[in-house]
């Protein structure tokens, strides 16, 4: 059987995330400005107890966040 490549479900690998951010342009990292704000809006109103979710969305800001980081200047 075939190995599948990269699932949708699998986190994007770190070592990849620099390239991902050279590829945007300035319409992309205003998308990504506006998800940062809508995940911190979404965190916010996560449920104290629900810390599965709570890992999920602060893992999508550290990406979010990675992204606009390593934004071309």
């Amino acid at each position: 059987m075939a190995e599948l490549a990269s699932c949708s479900w699998e986190p994007i690998p770190e070592a990849q995330w620099q390239a991902i951010a050279a590829d945007c342009g300035r319409v992309e990292f205003q998308d990504i400005e506006r998800r940062i704000q809508n995940l911190k809006n979404e965190l916010a109103e996560t449920l104290e107890w629900d810390g599965d979710t709570q890992d999920d969305i602060n893992r999508a800001l550290r990406f979010f966040k990675s992204l606009l980081e390593f934004r071309p200047a």
